[in-house]
C-alpha cells in the first residue's frame, strides 16, 4: 500500500483526495494518510482527512511517503513555484496522480508529481510536464507539450503539437490551436481560443483571444 500526503487544502487538494479514492476504489494500492497546509492546525480536517502539519513538516514524515503537491494558484504561479521548489523535495518522492477513467495514449510522458483527472484524454506523442495538473474533460492533442507547474482547466483542450510553458493556465473551455505556444505564466481564460502564440506573463480571454494584460 502506498501511503500519499497531500500538501495544500481546499481546492484542487480534493480533487486529488477523491482521484486517491478513485484510484483505490479500481484496484490501485494507495491511501490518503492526510493533508500539510499553512492555513489550518494539526488535528484539524479537510473534509474527513487530517491536517498533518504545516507543509515543511514534509521532511519529518516517513520516507516511505509520496507527496501529491496542490498548490496551484492562478496569476500567482510564479511565487507558488519558489515555494514548491524552496522546499527541496525530492522527485523521487513525488506521486502522480491518475484518474482511472482517463484515456491516456500508451507513449504519452508524464512526469513527476502530476494530477490527470476523470475524462481527460492525453492523445499519441504528448507530453506532461512535473507537478502539472489537468482537470476533468480535457484534451491534450497529438504531440502536444505541457511543461512543468501548467493548469489545463476542465474541457480545455490544446490542439496538435500545440504548447503550453511553465507556470501558465488554460482556463475552463478554453482552445489553444494547433502548434500554438502560450508563453511561461501566460493566462488563457475562460472559453477563450489562442489563435496565436502569446508572450510571457500576458492574460488572454475572448474568441477570437485578445490581449486584456
Amino acid at each position: 500500500m502506498q501511503s500519499i500526503v497531500l500538501i495544500g487544502g481546499y481546492g484542487d487538494g480534493l480533487v486529488a483526495a477523491q482521484i486517491i479514492a478513485d484510484m483505490r476504489s479500481a484496484g490501485c494500492s494507495v491511501s490518503l494518510l492526510g493533508f500539510l497546509n499553512d492555513a489550518l492546525k494539526v488535528g484539524d480536517t479537510i473534509n474527513c482527512w487530517p491536517v498533518l502539519g504545516k507543509i515543511k513538516d514534509w521532511e519529518g514524515l516517513s520516507e516511505d511517503i509520496q507527496f501529491h503537491i496542490c498548490l496551484h494558484k492562478v496569476g500567482m504561479m510564479d511565487a507558488r513555484i519558489k515555494l514548491i521548489e524552496s522546499l527541496c523535495i525530492p522527485e523521487s518522492r513525488l506521486i502522480s496522480l491518475v484518474h482511472p477513467a482517463a484515456c491516456i495514449a500508451d507513449d504519452v510522458i508524464v512526469g513527476k508529481g502530476s494530477m490527470i483527472c476523470q475524462h481527460v484524454t492525453c492523445q499519441p506523442g504528448s507530453v506532461i510536464g512535473n507537478i502539472t495538473t489537468i482537470r476533468a474533460g480535457a484534451n491534450v492533442g497529438h504531440d502536444a507539450k505541457l511543461g512543468n507547474y501548467c493548469y489545463l482547466g476542465p474541457n480545455a483542450s490544446l490542439c496538435g503539437r500545440s504548447e503550453v510553458k511553465t507556470g501558465a493556465h488554460v482556463g475552463p473551455n478554453a482552445v489553444v490551436v494547433d502548434a500554438v505556444v502560450l508563453e511561461q505564466f501566460s493566462i488563457a481564460g475562460a472559453g477563450a481560443v489562442i489563435f496565436k502564440s502569446t508572450p510571457k506573463y500576458s492574460t488572454w480571454i475572448g474568441n477570437p483571444a485578445r490581449r486584456a494584460k
